[in-house]
Parts: C-alpha cells; sequence; structure tokens
C-alpha cells in the first residue's frame, strides 16, 4: 500500500472494525433472557417445611394494553377524564435507558433491565426470547391473544392464539388507521373465552409525537380516544371478572421524540381497572421491571426465572392477607435464589449483604406466626410483609445493577487495536521523510508473518493461563486476526520512533512535518478531553458553539492586523484602505451574524431548553406565513449559493428541484407528483454535468482534470438539494448559512497567505483550512437540534415519499438528514480545494515554471495532507473516547449520558468512512 490513499482506507477501514468490535464487547446481547429453574414453582411453595397451598388466581381473564409514548403528565382529569376518575389504582413506572420500544417489551415480559445494544436491534432484527412472562402462561395452558405493533410478533412468534399485528409498525404518519384496527379487534374478542390474556399496543400516540411533536392538538384528541376505548371495555358487560392495566412502554420528550433519559421519556402512568377493587390513588413510584411478577400473580402463573422484579403492593393490598405475604414471600424466594447463583457466601460477607438472611428469617417467623394465629395477629402480618418487601427492593436493586456484563476480552483487544491504529495515523500525518509522499507507508510481508506468528502465540498464552475466555474454537481464532494487526501497528509505530529519535541516515530521517497553528491544537485537545465530562457530552454543542466562532474572529483579526501593517508601510489613503478592507470582510460579519441567528433555531441542550426557539414560534398556526416568507427566503438563499458549482442549465433544473421543495412543505405533501418533479430535477441536474463529463474528449487542464472539478460540484449541489427536502422548513437557512462560513473563513485563510507567505506557508493554510471545515460541521450540526441524546434524532425525513415502511431507504435518509452538515462540509472542502488549485496552477506555473507533472504531484500532496489530516482529527477524539467510555463503566451516567454518546461516535466515524470511500472512488475514477 505505497499509495496514500491506500494507507488511509486500510487504517480507517482497521478503525473502523476495531470501534465495532468495542461497542460488541462493550454492549453485548443480553445473555440473562435464557431459561432457568425457579426456586420452585408456586404450586409448591413451602414455609418452614409447611407446604403453602398456592391462591387461585382472582381475575378469570387480564388485558394489558400500552399506549406507546404515553408519559406520565398526559393521564390527567382534562387529557383522559374517564380513566382518570375510575382506576383502581394510579401510580407511575419509571422506566429504563434506551426509552425505545423493543428493550422496553422486554423489561415488562422478562423483568429485566434490557442491553443498551436493544436500540440497535429496535429499528432492525429483533431476537426472538426464550424465556418470559408469555412462556410462563402458555406454559399453564392459557392462551393469548394480541393485536398493534408487529415488535411482540417478532419476539414471541409462536405464542399467540391469536394475532392482528399492525401491517407496518414502523410507518409514522398512520395516526389512526391501525389504532382503528386495534379497537375493532377489542370488539371481536371481548366476548369471547378462550383467552387468558389480551395483550393491546396502540401506536397512534408515539406516531403524532413524532411527526408533529408533543403540543400538537392530535396529540390530546389521541388521549380522548384511548379515554374512550379504556371507557368501552371497562363498561362493557363482557368486562366481569376481567383486570385491564394500561400503561405505556416509555415516555414523550417535549419535542415529540424519546430514546434519551429525560424526565418525560422515563416516567410513564400505569392504572388498573378491575369490576372489584377499592379505588386509590398513590405517587409512589414503581421500576417497569416490578410488572412482570405483578402481572404473573394475576394471571396465577410462575414468575419468569430472568425476572429481577418485585410485586407492585398497590395492586395485591385488596387480596386477602395470607394470600398478600403468600406472593411477597414466594417472589422474596425467587429473588434471593438469583441471589445467591450471582454471589458466593464470601462475596456476601465482604459486601455486607449479610442483613439480607436476617430479614427472611424473620419474615418467614412472622409468616408462620401469623399463619398459625388463625390470621389474626396483624402485627406479624405487618413485620413479615415489611421484612419481605425491604428484601425484595433490595435484592433487586443489586441485580439490575450488576445485570450488565462486559465482555473484557474483546473490550481489551478492540482498545488495543483502536489506541494503535489511531496514533499510527497521528504519526504518520505528523512526521514524514522526504520522499513520504511517494511512499508514505509501504507493506511489509516479514513484519505481517512476525504478527501472526506473535498473534498466535499470544492468544494461545492468553487461553492457557485464562486471561481470555473463549466460548468456542471460532471465536478463539478470530481474535487472532485484531491481535495481529494491533501487533504489526505498534512494531511500525516503535520503527517510526526510532527512526525520529536514530535515524540511520539523513535522508531517512523524519521530521515534523506540519504547521499546526496553538489555537487549533489547543482547542482540539480541550474538545477531546472535555469528553470525560458528563456535563460537556450533555452540553457539547456549547462547546462548538464557542470555539468555531472564536477562531472565526481570531482569523478576522489577523487578517485586519496584516492589513494595518500593509497601510501604514504604504502611508497611502489609511483611511480609504481601512475601509476597503472591512469591505473585504463584509463576508465574516454576515457569517457571524448567520451564526448568531442559526444558535436560535434550535435549543439544543438542557440548559436552554424552557426558551423558545425560531421554529417553534414559526410552527405555530398564527405564524404560518412568517414561515412560508422565511422557507422561501431560505431557499433563494440556497439557490444562490449553488450559483458557483453549477451551469446556468444547471440552475435552472436546482430552481425547480427547489420550487418542488417549497410546493410539498407548504402545500402538497400528500401528492406524489411534487416528489417526482423534484427527484427528476435532482436527476436531471446530475444528467447534465455527467453527460458532458462523459461525451467530451478527456483532458488534463494544467496537472488537474476539470472533469473531477465538474463532479465534486455536481455532488455537492446534489447533496445539498436532497438536505433540503429532507430538513424542517425553518432549518433550511442552515445550508446556504454554512457555505456562508466556510467560504468566509477559506477567503480569510488565503488573504493570510498572501500577506505573510513565510509565516503562513501553504500547509499552514491547509491545515487550518481542514480543522476549520470540521468544526464548522460540528457546529452547525448542532444547529440542526442535534445534541448527544437519542431523543433528539429526526426520524421523520425517513418516510418522506414512503407509503410503507422501508429500513434500507429509512435508515439512510435518517442518517442523512443527521448528519447532513459534516458531510456538506467535507464535500465543500474538497471542491473548494480542487478549484483553488485549478484556478492558481496557470499562476504558479508561470512564476515558478514548473512542468505539468511537478503541478499534478503538488495538487496531490496537498489534497492528500488535507484528508489524511481530516481523517487524523475525526479518529483521535473517537480513540480517546473509547479508553474514556472503558474508564467510566460503572458511572452513574453511564447508560443516560456515556453510552448514547459512544453510538453517535460510532455512526460519525461510520459516515465519515463511507464519505471517504466514495471521494476516493472519485478520485481514482476522474483524476
Amino acid at each position: 500500500m505505497d499509495h496514500p490513499f491506500n494507507y488511509l482506507f486500510h487504517i480507517l477501514t482497521i478503525f473502523v472494525g476495531g470501534s465495532l468490535l468495542f461497542l460488541v464487547g462493550f454492549f453485548p446481547v443480553s445473555r440473562n433472557l435464557t431459561v432457568g429453574n425457579n426456586y420452585g414453582n408456586s404450586s409448591t411453595l413451602s414455609l418452614l417445611d409447611k407446604k403453602l397451598p398456592e391462591p387461585s388466581p382472582k381475575h378469570d381473564q387480564v388485558i394489558l394494553m400500552l399506549i406507546d409514548a404515553w408519559r406520565w403528565d398526559f393521564a390527567n382529569s382534562t387529557n383522559m377524564p374517564y380513566s382518570y376518575g375510575n382506576a383502581c389504582n394510579h401510580v407511575n413506572i419509571k422506566v429504563n435507558v434506551p426509552t425505545v420500544t423493543m428493550p422496553r417489551l422486554k423489561s415488562i415480559t422478562t423483568g429485566t433491565v434490557s442491553n443498551f445494544i436493544d436500540i440497535v436491534l429496535n429499528l432492525g432484527h429483533t431476537e426472538k426470547l426464550a424465556d418470559s412472562l408469555l412462556h410462563r402462561v402458555r406454559d399453564k395452558g392459557k392462551q393469548i391473544v394480541f393485536s398493534g405493533d408487529r415488535t411482540w410478533v417478532q419476539l414471541f412468534p409462536d405464542l399467540f392464539l391469536r394475532q392482528k399485528p399492525n401491517m407496518d409498525s414502523f410507518f409514522v404518519n398512520d395516526f389512526y388507521e391501525g389504532d382503528k384496527n386495534i379497537t375493532a379487534n377489542v370488539r371481536e374478542e371481548l366476548p369471547l373465552k378462550d383467552w387468558q390474556l389480551m395483550i393491546l399496543h396502540y401506536l397512534g400516540l408515539d406516531h403524532i409525537g413524532h411527526v408533529e411533536g408533543s403540543h400538537s392538538y392530535k396529540i390530546f384528541e389521541k388521549l380522548h380516544e384511548m379515554d374512550d376505548v379504556i371507557k368501552y371495555i371497562t363498561t362493557s358487560q363482557e368486562f366481569q371478572n376481567k383486570v385491564l392495566l394500561v400503561t405505556g412502554d416509555h415516555g414523550m420528550r417535549n419535542g415529540g421524540s424519546h430514546g434519551g433519559s429525560d424526565k418525560e421519556e422515563l416516567y410513564v402512568p400505569l392504572m388498573l381497572f378491575s369490576d372489584k377493587c377499592t379505588k386509590r390513588n398513590r405517587t409512589v413510584d414503581y421500576n417497569q421491571i416490578d410488572m412482570t411478577p405483578t402481572l404473573a400473580v394475576l394471571l396465577g402463573v410462575d414468575i419468569p426465572f430472568s425476572s429481577v422484579g418485585c410485586l407492585i403492593s398497590d395492586f395485591i393490598d385488596d387480596f386477602p392477607k395470607e394470600e398478600q405475604l403468600y406472593y411477597y414471600y414466594y417472589n422474596a424466594l425467587h429473588l434471593m435464589e438469583k441471589f445467591r447463583r450471582k454471589y458466593t457466601l464470601s462475596q456476601i460477607k465482604a459486601q455486607g449483604f449479610s442483613d439480607y438472611y436476617f430479614w427472611l428469617t424473620e419474615a418467614e417467623m412472622e409468616h408462620k406466626l401469623f399463619l398459625e394465629s388463625n390470621l389474626t395477629s396483624f402485627l406479624a402480618y405487618d413485620k413479615a410483609k415489611k421484612n419481605y418487601i425491604r428484601l425484595s427492593e433490595n435484592i433487586s436493586k443489586i441485580l439490575s445493577d450488576s445485570s450488565v456484563k462486559y465482555d473484557n476480552d474483546l473490550i481489551f483487544i478492540s482498545l488495543v487495536l483502536t489506541t494503535t491504529t489511531a496514533i499510527h495515523l497521528l504519526t504518520k500525518v505528523l512526521f514524514g521523510t522526504k520522499d513520504n509522499f511517494k511512499k508514505w507507508q509501504q507493506f511489509s510481508s516479514g513484519r505481517l508473518f512476525l504478527s501472526i506468528v506473535a498473534a498466535l502465540a499470544l492468544n494461545c498464552i492468553a487461553h492457557f493461563f485464562e486471561f481470555i475466555y473463549s466460548r468456542h474454537f471460532i471465536y478463539s481464532a478470530v481474535l487472532t486476526v485484531p491481535i495481529a494487526i494491533s501487533i504489526y501497528l505498534a512494531i511500525e509505530i516503535f520503527l517510526l520512533v526510532v527512526q525520529i529519535l536514530i535515524p540511520m541516515s539523513y535522508d531517512r530521517k523524519c521530521y515534523f512535518r506540519l504547521t499546526i497553528p496553538w489555537m487549533l491544537f489547543a482547542f482540539f485537545i480541550f474538545h477531546t478531553f472535555s469528553l470525560a465530562s458528563s456535563s460537556l457530552i450533555e452540553e457539547e454543542h456549547q462547546t462548538w458553539y464557542y470555539l468555531t466562532p472564536t477562531i472565526l474572529i481570531y482569523l478576522a483579526a489577523q487578517n485586519v492586523y496584516y492589513s494595518m501593517r500593509k497601510m501604514w508601510k504604504l502611508e497611502n489613503n489609511v483611511g480609504g484602505n481601512l475601509i476597503s478592507q472591512l469591505w473585504q470582510i463584509r463576508h465574516v460579519i454576515l457569517a457571524m451574524l448567520a451564526i448568531v441567528l442559526c444558535r436560535r433555531l434550535n435549543q439544543t441542550g438542557d440548559k436552554w431548553r424552557h426558551l423558545e426557539d425560531i421554529g417553534d414560534v414559526l410552527s405555530r398556526e398564527q405564524n404560518h406565513y412568517y414561515l412560508l416568507l422565511t422557507f422561501a427566503t431560505a431557499l433563494i438563499f440556497l439557490l444562490w449559493s449553488l450559483r458557483k458549482q453549477n451551469t446556468p442549465l444547471q440552475m435552472v433544473t436546482c430552481c425547480t428541484a427547489l420550487f418542488s421543495v417549497f410546493l410539498y412543505r407548504e402545500w402538497s405533501q400528500s401528492n406524489p407528483l411534487v416528489l417526482s418533479v423534484f427527484w427528476i430535477s435532482v436527476v436531471g441536474t446530475a444528467f447534465i454535468r455527467y453527460r458532458i463529463v462523459f461525451c467530451k474528449p478527456k483532458h488534463y487542464g494544467y496537472g488537474v482534470k476539470s472533469n473531477l472539478v465538474e463532479l465534486l460540484g455536481s455532488n455537492l449541489t446534489i447533496s445539498l438539494l436532497i438536505s433540503a427536502l429532507l430538513h424542517k422548513p425553518h432549518n433550511v437557512i442552515l445550508l446556504p448559512a454554512m457555505l456562508l462560513c466556510l467560504e468566509s473563513s477559506y477567503y480569510l485563510c488565503d488573504n493570510l497567505h498572501l500577506y505573510n507567505k513565510k509565516l503562513y506557508n501553504r500547509c499552514y493554510i491547509l491545515v487550518y483550512k481542514a480543522v476549520i471545515t470540521i468544526f464548522l460541521g460540528n457546529m452547525f450540526y448542532f444547529f440542526q437540534g442535534n445534541s448527544n441524546s437519542l431523543s433528539t434524532i429526526d426520524i421523520n425525513p425517513g418516510y418522506i415519499g414512503l407509503s410503507s415502511f422501508n429500513p434500507i431507504i429509512v435508515g439512510a435518509m435518517i442518517t442523512f438528514n443527521t448528519y447532513c452538515a459534516p458531510i456538506n462540509a467535507f464535500l465543500y472542502l474538497m471542491w473548494h480545494m480542487f478549484v483553488t488549485q485549478k484556478s492558481s496552477l496557470p499562476l504558479r506555473q508561470e512564476k515558478e515554471q514548473v512542468s505539468n507533472a511537478q503541478l499534478l504531484e503538488s495538487t496531490e500532496e496537498d489534497l492528500y495532507l488535507v484528508i489524511s489530516l481530516f481523517t487524523a482529527t475525526t479518529v483521535m477524539p473517537v480513540a480517546v473516547y473509547w479508553l474514556l467510555l472503558m474508564g467510566f463503566r460503572y458511572h452513574l451516567f453511564i447508560y443516560s449520558v456515556f453510552a448514547p454518546k459512544a453510538f453517535y461516535e460510532c455512526f460519525h466515524i461510520l459516515v465519515f468512512y463511507l464519505n471517504f470511500i466514495v471521494t476516493n472512488l472519485y478520485f481514482r475514477l476522474f483524476q
């Protein structure tokens, strides 16, 4: 791999692979859902050698109704008057992060804290559970019917007597049809007696939140609709001897989405309705995993082996006292058995868990005393109940907190791999020899063979001494690959350090080949290590909002300083020249004003959430015409920004495409013809340029093939047009604003080079351009409303123009919309690099009298320097974050703050990797 692009491709591929290995090790797919043996069945329970009779179920049939995204404050007397006033019990349930459907269903049915990796599985593959509450229901010979979210069918494919899942649960534009089908199915199933558990999962509320936000009037209409469904079920003649539990799988943040750790997402109501109960409303909070043993009690089935939840005492307070103690005792024994399996006797003594055995013994004695007193000793009942509950709650918390199992072997290997990869890349970027560009990284088969042998030896030794534990041979053999790569890279780093400190000859001496501005270096270091703070991760946008404008102001100040120096030396019309210089930096002033405006578009983060953003203000119905004007102005500015990259004919197709976007957003979202016109215009824009490129004779103008410049400009245009379609109307202004900021910063950099070529040499300016592009891309990424919380992901763009759920199209469009700022910034940098080189080549050739071959080599050096620096600057913070994440794995906010950021970082590096591959492909085809 003697070509720089080959080296970058391989090193980036290795780093991406290492990052994925780290996520697999840090967020392993949960292993605690396998089938196991209970402490005993509920029918064979004994108290101090005395067999206890199993109580009979109090209800013939149980209905579990889930309202997707039904948060705690939605269940009030205004939104749902019947439910609020007629529920037997009304408590709040706390759910775990991530607050998305599939892991929440696992918690409800298995009683376990699901793994964070389930958020990835939520939109893709859904694993089939081996043990759950539904399995226990079927083991008792009872039948289950279901209607609603298709995720249930994927989790439990063979357990339902009858099932009517939604045809397309992920199609968020379906507000009513799917829910109407569920309600119609309720009317059919309610009179039947051949089922014991009915599960209903309504999705309309969640879909409205995703599309129109939590303050949409449709939210309140949907809540009234759900209230009517509850009223129909509970007032029906067929509801006799039945019980209805109504809850949400997760909540909904104020913006309408979910996935994060806001209070609105973490707390959901749980209501119980029955024809025989005592009404009581309490403010006590329970955990979502507590629903599993409680449902098992209501259904009269065994608690699933994997459950670590406690009983919801409010729901069994109406039971006879001896039956209450029976169920508390059963749940406590179940948890105690799991506790004994997890911890040895020495661990129990060392960690101060011995009191748990005392609580259990005391509870058993008081329980027996209550039974022997013919159920009259209320003091014994009270003591036994309190000890059972105290024991269960403490063990449940310990088991929940310790349920995460890291794959330390895989984590260690992946950390070594990513760290050595990042260091290797950084050293190759910063240091080099005279022939470094021509032979940037030579592949050595000898070192590779040595690395493989060493990796095999290390792998065998590690397994022999049980430093690494592999479940099977294939897993062990696969681990040899990352170990061998790490050893190879470590040898390369060692040889490079030797070459720097003790070179074999002068020609092979490595030198520091980059002049890195101190400000950029300080800012980069600050951002990298700010990832060690949970607060700075939650408010990361503030870092970019401060650092990026500071760099622009610094560049502008440097320009003014050198301009003033030049004017004082000339001593000619100082005032006029000053006005002229201020006029030249007018773009910077406009860019700063644009940054101030864009900052207010979306209030990202927790600190400013109480303030209204411009998007919310414009979205109000009374401000529709202001939104219309803003949207139209943004599209006009974007069209004006595209003039440099396109021919007059392409500008016509661009104008048609943007006009189609305007029509689609404002009037014709239900008309597929408008979208068809848009895509035809986009294809036409590409066809005009590609037809010219492929049909005209190939030529090399001044060492740079003009075809590549034209195609890069065309690709940038297409990317911006699609971004305009996917963006919310008030966010479209971000596209021309970012182009303005990029153009202004590049203009300031080029001016510095003209003022002082010795101090601000070509390499110095290239470094500035590469880093400022990353900074601007990240700043506009957060301007769009993104954050490090999963709840801010906007899924609506994925469904534009679709009538059904297509995971590939939806995933691609959501990803592109989320990361369009970094993608467009990188594309603009590549286009700018070639346009600048192409315009300056004739002048350089005339002044320096160099050949076309030399100019081509110089251009390629600049290009590869920029891309390599861009790659290193993107990779290094991720490599550091993996190390920090391992250090903070037991942090209080590991799953609410650090884990979501890990997914964002991994996805960011994947997006850059794909962007790099496409760019590399164009360079090879057209350079």
